[in-house]
């Protein structure tokens, strides 16, 4: 992630666009991801298991 300085703008202001770019571009997420090895197995059971819990709040929200 690079971030240019603009003319009159606070180191304040450089920060939080910076702070926002590497939001936009999930460079945390990636490499908290890329922190540890996670199996093709583990991958696909956490994603059932996500999916699984999406669907159950859905249906808790539909019926309150």
């Amino acid at each position: 992630m690079h971030v240019e300085r603009r003319d009159g703008e606070s180191v304040e202001q450089l920060i939080r666009r910076f702070n926002k770019g590497v939001v936009a571009e999930r460079i945390t997420k990636t490499y908290r991801e890329k922190m540890h090895f996670i199996s093709k197995s583990e991958q696909r059971k956490e994603k059932q298991r996500r999916a699984e819990r999406n669907r159950r709040k859905r249906e808790r929200a539909q019926q309150g």
